[in-house]
This record gives C-alpha cells, structure tokens and sequence, in this order.
C-alpha cells in the first residue's frame, strides 16, 4: 500500500504535467465529452448539416444586412444635399438682393440648387425609397430563417446542453490524476477537520461572502479552493465643477476703450466614504508537515526577466542580504539564515520564516529545483503567486486565478454547434485544470507537502450543519439577488451574503442568510473656490451618502442528488405539483437551494425533492 502511495506522488510535478498530465487532461476530456454525447443521444450528423446550412444562411443574412446600410447610407446622403441645396438655394437669392452680387446671378444660383434639390428627392421617392423597403423586407425575411435554423440548431444539441452539470472538469481531472481527490460537495465534517486539526478559519467577516468553492485531499491533507468577494470602505474622490464669466475694460493703443470677455472652469474635490468590492480567489492546504513553521512570499516575476536581468537581481538580493540592508525585503527574522543556493534565497524570499529546521524540512534540494523551475519558467505562468504558511494551513493566492472562472457553470460550454461546444467544453477543462493545477503546483513542487499523511482524524465536535457555511454561501449566491435585496438598497451594488446560524434538518440545512448593502443618498457640497475674476465661488460638488441596510432571510439547503437534467425537467413541472416555487430555487452539483425555505418548509419538502431527483 506504501508503495501505491509512493507511485502517486508527484516529485517532479510541473516536469509530469507538461510531459504526461497536461495531454492525459485533454484527452480525457475530450473523451467525457464524447460519451456524454452519446449518452444523450444528439444526432451529430443531422447537427452539422444544420449547423453548416445555420453558417451559410449567416452569410446571406450579413449581405442583406449590408446591403440594406448601403441602401439606407445612400438615403441619408440624398435627403442631407436636398435640404443643403434648399439652404444654399435661399442663400443665394438673399444675396443677390442684399448684396453686390449680381441679381440675375443670385437667381441663377437659387434656379439650380432648387432644382438639384428636387432632383435628390425626386431619386429618393421614386427609386431609393422602393429599393430600401424591398432590401428591408429580405433582410427580416433572411433574419427569420437564420432565426429558424439557429433554433433548430439548439433542438438537436438540447438533450446535450440539458446534460451539461457542474462539476465537470473535477471529474476529468480526478480521472488524470488520482492524486487529487476532488470533493463533488464541500461538506461539513470536511470543514470541521480543517478547523479543529489544522487551524483553518471560516470567513466570518460580515462584509466577506464566498461566492465559489472547491475541496479535496492530496494524499489525506484536505485543501480547499475558495472565491470570496470583499466589501470594504474607502474614501472616495467626486469632482465638481463651475464655469465663470467676467468682462474687463482696457485702452488699446489707439486709446479706445475696449471690452474683453473671460471664462473659467472652477475644479473642486471632496471625499467621502464608498464602498470598493474586490473578489480575491486563494487556495488553501492543510498539513501537519512543518508544523510550526510560518513564512510569507511575494512575487517577484523572475519569469520576466532575461539572463542577464536575473543574474543582477539576485546578486543585488543577496549583496543586500549578506549587508543586512533589508529594509525593501520586508519583514526579515532576526535568525534569518540563507539556505546556500543564491537564486532560490533571492527569488523565492521567505525572510520572515521563524523555524529554519522546519523550512530546510520543506525545501529540500529536490523541492529547491521545483520550485525554481516555476519561478524562472514563464510557461504556463511564472512566478505570480502569493504564498503565506501558518502552522499547518498553507495559502496560495496566485495572479493568474483572480482572472479565472473556476464556477464550472455549464452556461461556459453549451451551445449550438456540436464540434464548437466540444471545443469550448475541452478548452475550459484545459484552462481550469491547468488553473487549478498551478495553483496547488507550489504545494505539490515540495514532495513533504505530499508524502506527509495526517494521523487518522477523529471529530471532536461534530459541525452545526450538513453543509460547510461555503457551500451555504456558495448556493446562496446563485439565487437571484433580487430576493435578498434589502428595501431601499442600490440596485447595481453587489449582495455580501452571509450564512449566520445554520442547523441540520434531515439530509438538509436550513440556513439564515444576511444580505448586506447600502442606500444610495445623492448629496452635495459647496466648496468654496477662488476664481480668476477675483472672487470666491461655491463649486457644487455632487457625491454619494452610502448607508449600510441588512435583510434577514431563510434559505433551505438540501442535498438531492440528481443531475441537472432532472432539475430542469422538474423545474418545467414544478416538481411534481409540490408546493416549492421554482423560480426560488437554485441547482448545482446535486444540491437545491431554497429561498424561504424555513425549517418546517424544509421538512416537507425534503422527502419529496430527493424522491423526485434520485437516480435521475
């Protein structure tokens, strides 16, 4: 058994990834892809020959288009020289009366704009007009049938698109890599062990709210991939403005008294409180390896730098080292000891670490080479990472996540094209495996982080709920907002939900959700400005009173099972006539979250959603 478990570590992780792992992922992928057609029984070839009558039909559809703006264009054009030859027209027999211009000249001028403008109308009425009706009736015409062929198109990919669920690419990847044991939901007793074992904390922050989550286990040592948004207060700039006039009197050179008219623009600026939301993505790694050992990292993208700019950045990094000059190195402990290799001391950092025996533990000459090669190697993503360990929970918090949709919503690859869907589908299988990947690659780059497994966990206090306050916030951020909005609150602000108190009913959580926004108040400030006309202006300087609002509500959380087929299926039949609305609900990876679904509600229902969803 030991020798499995020796098989599955990956020593040399990113080497295994770009040799083996990274075309294993692809292939797989492309393979679930193709069952999951077959299993739906989509007709491949009827979809081509759609799809490829949908693509010809597009074409026929932009030339009418184009030719309808051609048309449309000439129109224009006619009607603005009309109405330019009428002015021109007027114009010109004006003058002739008024001016020392001809007579008979301004009538000459007045005969041919008049008649040039008759002429352009006279086109436009009796041709272009007709011509433009008739190009607009085959473009509505062409624009239904490309309408008609699209939808025909969606009919034979829907029982595919209806079979499309989250949680698609951990599947793929655990079938690549058995190492990485994905969890399909982050449950409670997972939660449990992260906090009484290893020291992990929940966010508990009431203007923090999870809005993706992801866990599994390498080798036993649980780790868990969360998206959090973050609500914070910031003194923000708002701008105002006024313009002023004034005159002045002056004597030219001839003695006149003359007039000069003046303006200015008055800036103002005042500051008040707003709210800033970020969403901060990070992976976090539970392991008894090095236990006491604390450290922090920065990037510092050596992947960016050529030879010669990384031989003088690690000399420099260590010529300040060797002279303590470490005042721009950051936090540095006082029995901070270089490891011997220059560029891993210079790139990789760690200064403020407080255990050297631990750290030498963790970053033996193997896992030095490792995580020199992700550091100095821009492919896929060099050093972008953040890296922060604490006793036994590790965080990574790389660039290239913060830019990545690790939801593995099914919206990301259906669609109507059989071969472009399996292109999107592989191609984000690729992107977040290879996301998901690096993110644990510093991890896996240490093989201790590995080869060390957790003595067996035995749960002292058993968690308040089935479900982790994660997957609780998770779901419900994937009901419409519109249902927690407290009276009053903006509309175009982002919802912080929080799950506060939690408690098991059946296989189910009933949970009280916290929806925390903020009241939009237009104000204004008059701030006083001194103007070059010698005189102080109010500038009016408009701004936003931002004031906090709360709205308490219930959701139920119940665990179906079941696949998303099945929930559109009983979404459309409104769950075999129970009482549950389904336009308050929300459905992924086999869990139904319910909104206002009390504890009783919770209940009853319970039964009879996982009755209807089983095995379906």
């Amino acid at each position: 058994m030991a020798d499995e478990a020796e098989k599955q570590v990956l020593y040399q992780p990113k080497k295994m990834y770009n040799t083996m792992l990274k075309q294993q992922y692809h292939d797989t992928a492309a393979s679930y892809f193709d069952d999951l057609c077959a299993k739906s029984g989509v007709n491949k070839e009827e979809n081509a020959a759609l799809v490829k009558k949908y693509n010809h039909q597009c074409g026929i559809t932009r030339r009418a288009s184009e030719t309808y703006s051609k048309l449309k264009t000439v129109k224009i054009l006619l009607i603005v020289f009309a109405i330019l030859s009428f002015i021109a027209s007027v114009i010109g027999i004006v003058l002739g009366t008024t001016s020392d211009m001809d007579t008979v000249a301004g009538w000459i001028v007045f005969g041919i704009c008049i008649a040039l403008g008759i002429a352009l109308l006279l086109i436009y009425f009796l041709a272009v007009k007709k011509k433009l009706a008739a190009a607009k009736a085959v473009l509505d015409e062409e624009e239904k049938k490309k309408q008609e062929l699209l939808q025909a198109c969606y009919d034979t990919t829907a029982p595919l698109n209806n079979m499309l669920d989250w949680g698609v690419p951990q599947e793929v990847m655990e079938k690549a890599t058995p190492i990485i044991d994905l969890d399909p939901i982050f449950m409670g007793d997972r939660l449990q062990a992260l906090i009484e074992k290893f020291g992990f904390e929940e966010v508990t922050d009431p203007y923090k709210s999870v809005l993706e989550v992801l866990s599994g286990q390498i080798q036993g040592n649980p780790f868990v991939l969360e998206k959090v948004l973050e609500c914070e207060m910031y003194n923000k700039r708002y701008e105002g403005t006024l313009t002023i006039h004034w005159t002045t009197t002056y004597r030219d050179n001839e003695g006149h008294v003359r007039t000069q008219h003046h303006s200015e623009t008055l800036h103002a600026y005042v500051y008040h409180p707003a709210p800033r939301y970020t969403a901060v993505t990070q992976l976090v790694y539970g392991s008894e390896a090095a236990p006491h050992l604390v450290f922090s990292r920065s990037p510092v993208h050596a992947e960016k730098m050529n030879e010669k700019e990384l031989q003088k950045f690690v000399k420099n990094r260590i010529k300040k080292l060797d002279k303590e000059e470490v005042k721009d190195l950051g936090n540095i402990n006082e029995n901070f000891t270089k490891m011997g290799d220059d560029e891993f001391d210079a790139l990789f950092g760690a200064y403020d670490r407080n255990n050297e025996v631990e750290f030498r533990l963790l970053y033996t000459p193997l896992a030095i080479r490792n995580t020199l090669d992700l550091l100095k190697n821009p492919e896929p993503y060099g050093d972008d990472f953040y890296m922060f360990k604490k006793n036994m929970i590790t965080v990574v918090r790389s660039e290239h996540s913060q830019r990545f949709d690790y939801s593995s919503s099914p919206t990301n690859f259906m669609g109507y094209d059989l071969e472009r869907m399996k292109n999107d589908f592989v191609g984000y299988c690729d992107k977040f495996i290879k996301n998901l990947f690096f993110d644990l690659a510093p991890i896996l780059s240490v093989p201790l982080y590995q080869i060390h497994k957790p003595f067996e966990y035995i749960f002292k206090t058993p968690y308040r709920s089935n479900f982790s306050s994660f997957e609780q916030e998770t779901l419900a951020n994937g009901l419409d907002p519109m249902l927690f909005i407290p009276d009053g609150a903006g509309r175009d602000l982002p919802l912080i939900l929080k799950a506060e108190e939690a408690s098991r009913r059946g296989s189910g959580d009933s949970v009280r959700v916290n929806a925390m926004s903020y009241q939009e108040i237009p104000r204004v400030d008059y701030v006083s400005v001194f103007g070059g006309d010698g005189s102080w202006h109010s500038v009016p300087v408009h701004w936003v009173e931002y004031i906090e609002v709360h709205k308490v509500s219930n959701m139920g959380l119940a665990r179906v099972g079941g696949s998303r087929k099945a929930y559109l299926e009983g979404k459309e039949g409104n769950f075999g006539g129970s009482r549950l609305n389904a336009a308050l609900t929300h459905f992924e990876r086999g869990l139904m979250a319910i909104f206002e679904g009390n504890e009783d509600f919770l209940q009853e229902l319970n039964d009879t959603l996982v009755e209807y969803f089983v095995d379906k």
